[in-house]
C-alpha cells in the first residue's frame, strides 16, 4: 500500500472585522466613520476639558441649552439612520411590483433609495452615537438627577451600546433580529426622553 501524503489546507483566520464585516467596502466604510466618530468625542472632550471653568460656571438653564442642541442633531441622524426599516420594509411588499406614478415605476425609485439609506445607515448611526456620547457627558458633568429624563436618557444610550455590538452581528445575520429589536426599543425610549426633556 502507497501512503499518501495528507496537505493540510491553511486555514484563512482573517482579522476580527474581517470575519464580522466580510464585504470589504462595508468594512472600510465602517472603521472610516468609526474613526471620525472617536475623533469627534476626543474633540468634544478636548474642548469640555479646555472650557470647564466656564461650562461649570454657567447658568444651568444656558448650559442645558448647549446639550439639548446636540442631543437634537443626534436625533436627526438616528431618525436618518431609523430609515432603512420603512424603506425596506416597503421593498418587501409584493404590490411594489404593480405600483406606478403615471409612466414611472415605483420599485426602482424605491430600490434606489434602499441602497442610499443601507450604504449610510452605519455611517450616520455612528456619528449620531458620538454626538449623544456628547451630549450624555455634558448632561452628568453637571450631577446626575433621578427623574424621568435623565433615566431615559441613561436607558437609550445603555441600548444604544447594545444596538452597536448587535449592529456588527447584523453584518452576517447572526444576530437573532436583535438589532431591529433593540433599534424599536431605543426608538422608544430616545422619543420618550426627547419629548419629555
Amino acid at each position: 500500500m502507497i501512503p499518501i501524503r495528507q496537505q493540510s489546507i491553511p486555514v484563512k483566520k482573517g482579522t476580527f472585522l474581517s470575519r464580522k464585516i466580510p464585504n470589504s467596502k462595508d468594512r472600510k466604510l465602517f472603521v472610516t466613520f468609526l474613526f471620525l466618530s472617536l475623533i469627534l468625542i476626543f474633540t468634544g472632550l478636548m474642548y469640555i476639558s479646555y472650557n470647564h471653568q466656564t461650562l461649570m460656571s454657567q447658568d444651568f438653564r444656558h448650559y442645558k441649552g448647549t446639550f439639548k442642541q446636540l442631543g437634537s442633531i443626534s436625533r436627526i441622524g438616528f431618525f436618518a439612520a431609523l430609515a432603512i426599516y420603512p424603506v425596506f420594509w416597503v421593498l418587501k411588499q409584493k404590490q411594489l411590483k404593480s405600483l406606478q406614478l403615471g409612466q414611472i415605476q415605483i420599485k426602482p425609485l424605491v430600490q434606489s433609495i434602499a441602497k442610499i439609506v443601507r450604504k449610510w445607515h452605519v455611517p450616520v448611526g455612528l456619528l449620531s452615537a458620538g454626538i449623544v456620547f456628547l451630549h450624555s457627558f455634558l448632561a452628568l458633568i453637571r450631577g446626575f438627577k433621578v427623574n424621568f429624563t435623565y433615566l431615559s436618557g441613561m436607558g437609550a444610550v445603555i441600548v444604544l451600546l447594545f444596538l452597536m455590538v448587535m449592529g456588527i452581528n447584523r453584518f452576517k445575520r447572526t444576530d437573532r433580529n436583535w438589532h431591529l429589536k433593540l433599534a424599536i426599543a431605543f426608538l422608544v425610549l430616545f422619543m420618550l426622553h426627547a419629548t419629555f426633556a
